[in-house]
């Protein structure tokens, strides 16, 4: 089915292609780099995390594949609610703390693999999963092949009209040599929106929920903030200053003198089920 709009051309010209992400170029090369960090900012939205969870439709026994897992943000936790869960990644040093993350849970129901998901004949050697998810990840575009996994329920889930994972971060290091430089435009009519008319055309009715998300990790002291902060970029000496700047926008000191890093934002979790869709 055919819409009216061509959702993909107008965000395309919207926000440029994204280079380091095309399907001639292996994802592993761009992702390693951000596996510390992503590690680190993934701890810190574990409570928030829940909001998410709280909407995705689980039963005990079901399988579910976790299609870009990351550092285990998602795959983890969903593993205590459900008999198995299939996770794979692109990026060996994503799956390096992924499995880490597991161990440290006792999730021992979770099986990691190193597949790109532009590998088709390694996805379809998988077979299918009652559930099917991707999070943040290049596959959010690929609706039919998701759905052509599932039987039971397709999700995703992503940003929503609030500050990225990516941008909360950079937002440490505005200003700071060394760092990635930029001034996200967030415009509501190129966000969740988009994504729920693409599926739309395409004949499937999905529904979506916006929850509460955030980052948000205790220390004893300002110090011990700059310290924990600091690993997440780059910072050199004569620039110290700034940095502290920067993170003291974000920082909440509390009764008992410790301090509160705190930054919220919001995600969509948008699904449907896939044997009700005729693509």
């Amino acid at each position: 089915m055919s819409g009216i709009i061509n959702w993909e051309k107008l965000l395309e010209l919207a926000n440029g292609k994204k280079t380091s992400q095309k399907k001639s170029e292996h994802p592993a090369k761009f992702w390693d780099q951000f596996g510390q960090m992503y590690d680190k900012m993934s701890r810190m939205e574990k409570e928030f995390t829940k909001n998410q969870l709280h909407y995705m439709i689980l039963d005990p026994e079901d399988t579910v594949l976790d299609v870009c897992c990351g550092t285990g943000r998602l795959c983890v936790p969903i593993s205590k609610k459900v008999a198995k869960v299939t996770a794979l990644d692109a990026s060996p040093v994503m799956l390096s703390y992924a499995k880490k993350y597991s161990e440290e849970e006792n999730a021992d129901n979770i099986d990691f693999h190193h597949i790109d998901w532009n590998d088709e004949n390694a996805i379809n050697k998988l077979g299918t999963f009652d559930v099917v998810f991707t999070s943040r990840s290049y596959a959010l575009d690929d609706i039919k092949r998701l759905n052509q996994l599932a039987k039971k329920y397709v999700f995703l889930l992503c940003f929503a009209n609030g500050p990225s994972l990516r941008e909360i971060q950079l937002d440490l290091f505005k200003g700071i040599e060394g760092n990635l430089q930029f001034d996200p435009v967030e415009n509501r009519l190129l966000s969740y929106n988009v994504k729920f008319n693409m599926l739309y055309d395409l004949g499937i009715d999905p529904s979506v929920v916006i929850v509460k998300d955030g980052f948000e990790r205790n220390y004893q002291t300002y110090e011990q903030a700059y310290d924990d902060l600091r690993t997440m970029g780059n910072v050199s000496h004569d620039q110290e200053n700034r940095f502290k700047n920067n993170v003291n926008k974000y920082l909440i000191e509390n009764p008992d003198g410790t301090v509160t890093f705190y930054r919220e934002t919001s995600s969509y979790v948008m699904w449907w089920e896939p044997g009700k869709v005729q693509l």
